[in-house]
Parts: C-alpha cells; structure tokens; sequence
C-alpha cells in the first residue's frame, strides 16, 4: 500500500468512505421520516376536516331532532289538554243526563260523580269504586224490597178495606195493577 507523506514529511492517513457511508445512511433516514411524519400528517388533518363535518352534521340533526322533540311534547300537552276537557265534558254530560233520568224518576241528584284518577292510582280507585256499587246495589236492593213490603201492605189494606166494604166496590185507584 501506498503510503502518502505531507510537505513536512509525517505520514498522512488517507482519507476513509468510511465516514460517509453513515453520513449517507443518516441523510436517507432523515428524508424516509419526514416523508412519512408528512403522510401522517396530512392523514391527520383530512380526518380532523371529516370530524368537524361529521360533527357540523351531527349537531345539525340534533337540533332539528330537539326542535321536533320541542314541537311533539306541545302537541302532547294540548292533547292531554284535550282530553282531560273531553273527560271532563263526558262527565258534566252523563251528570246531566243522570240529574234528568232521576228528575224524570222523581229523585234528586245530591252528590257529583269524581273524576277517575290516572296511573297507579286507578287499581285503588276501581277498588273503591266496586265497594261503593256492591253499597249502593245493597241499598237500592233494601231500598226496593221495602217499596215491595210498602206496596203488599197497601194492597192488603186495599184488599182488606175491599172485603169490609163488600167486595168489588172498592175504587179503581185502590186496585194495584
């Protein structure tokens, strides 16, 4: 091998592709990892750009969904509206028609019928209610066998008063039909 001296006559090293080699490697590293972080990075803001319209969509829709909700829940309200009127109604109705059939029947009407309550309520209520029907059936059947008991006793003194004052001349009106 050759060996090179300087002007001064001390040996020089020759110069190595050792330390370029690296150098080369380093440079193509440096270039393969901004290539790839450039990649990512407009990787990253076209999903950062599809985020924020999914997300301009979805709030969108939401506040069209919270203004239908807005809009069906007054729809509710005046139906819920409507039909507590239309209950209440029916029921100074059938109140009305039960103060003419006892008006026709000769019986006054002394006690308002209560509006049927909603929900958990109800079971109770329509407990009650069919204690207060089997009290009221109870009553008008002693109310009934009563007029029967008033009506025998009438016809019996009719009867009687007809055997006293010979049979058949007794008046029309002391007849029961």
């Amino acid at each position: 091998m050759a060996q090179y001296f300087d002007a001064y006559g001390n040996p020089v090293k020759p110069k190595s592709a050792g330390i370029i080699l690296p150098l080369a490697l380093v440079v193509l590293a440096s270039g393969g990892a901004n290539y790839w972080l450039w990649k990512e990075r407009s990787k990253a803001t076209s999903d950062a750009y599809t985020a924020a319209a999914k997300l301009a969509a979805t709030e969108a829709v939401q506040k069209e969904a919270a203004e239908k909700i807005e809009k069906l829940e007054a729809e509710h309200a005046s139906l819920v509206e409507a039909k507590e009127q239309a209950v209440k109604d029916a029921q100074a109705r059938a109140l009305e028609l039960a103060k003419l059939k006892d008006d026709l029947a000769g019986v006054e009407v002394t006690k308002e019928r209560e509006p049927e309550p909603d929900g958990d309520d109800k079971a109770k209520a329509d407990a009650k209610d069919d204690k207060k029907a089997d009290a009221k059936s109870k009553s008008k059947s002693k109310e009934k066998k009563e007029d029967k008991k008033e009506k025998k006793k009438k016809a019996a003194e009719s009867s009687h008063k007809s055997k006293k004052h010979g049979g058949d001349d007794a008046a029309p009106a002391d007849r029961e039909l």
